[in-house]
């Protein structure tokens, strides 16, 4: 394989160690939940500035990591809105969240959108952009897709719920690099991912049943999304 594959992979399993050593950090140190997220943002704030630094080194200009604006069709927002309303409306929404929690798991998600934005969209492609556009979309969602299994890996989870969040989480990754490959902007992606953590992360905890309405909902949406894009930008280059 490449190096520049290796070299993307160990940036992709340091993102998850730096995180997973604050989080077992502030499990250790016993903290309550606001506790948490506060290690993560943490976390996650350490590796935008590394990154920001990092991508700054190689265009002090962030052009060619797609910090520029472009035009987006009402469609793509269309889309956009109703894959982050989804889980909110099916699963409704903690209102009972303390504000302080609130707060802090918009900064936390705002992180993390820039964080994993910035590294599986923009540095991969950065790296990837003379490949064909299937090896840099497959590539980043891939290895976006695997890195985030994890948190679907519940024991307690039953094994279809984990199935359809471990496809999810797969599809999720191809139409974050589909929208960036196709609109060669980074904020859009960003806005997208960080409103669609925000809105799962305070809906209310429910049934089974519900959750599983809300992942098929999910799955279905996906792939309608990505046949229609497969058309316009799998093939964009021979």
């Amino acid at each position: 394989m490449n190096k520049i594959y290796f070299k993307l992979l160990g940036l992709s399993l340091g993102l998850t160690i730096i995180i997973s050593l604050f989080s077992a950090t502030s499990i250790f140190l016993k903290m309550d939940d606001n506790g948490i997220i506060m290690f993560q943002i943490a976390a996650f704030l350490s590796l935008a500035i590394l990154l920001f630094f990092y991508m700054k080194k190689k265009d002090s200009t962030l052009k060619q990591f797609g910090f520029e604006k472009t035009s987006i069709s009402k469609s793509v927002f269309g889309f956009i809105a109703l894959i982050i309303l989804i889980q909110p409306i099916t699963l409704g929404i903690n209102f009972s969240l303390p504000f302080l929690t609130l707060l802090l798991i918009i900064i936390q998600m705002i992180l993390v959108g820039f964080v994993e934005e910035s590294l599986f969209r923009a540095i991969f492609f950065y790296f990837l952009k003379d490949e064909q556009p299937k090896v840099y979309l497959l590539f980043s969602s891939i290895v976006f897709g695997l890195l985030h299994i994890a948190s679907g890996l519940n024991p307690e989870t039953a094994p279809l719920l984990v199935f359809l969040q471990i496809v999810n989480a797969l599809l999720l990754g191809a139409i974050f690099a589909i929208l960036y490959y196709s609109l060669k902007s980074i904020y859009l992606v960003i806005a997208f991912h960080s409103l669609f953590n925000i809105f799962a992360s305070v809906t209310l905890e429910s049934s089974l049943q519900r959750n599983l309405v809300a992942v098929s909902i999910l799955t279905i949406c996906y792939i309608v999304f990505l046949i229609y894009y497969t058309k316009i930008v799998f093939f964009l280059k021979k």
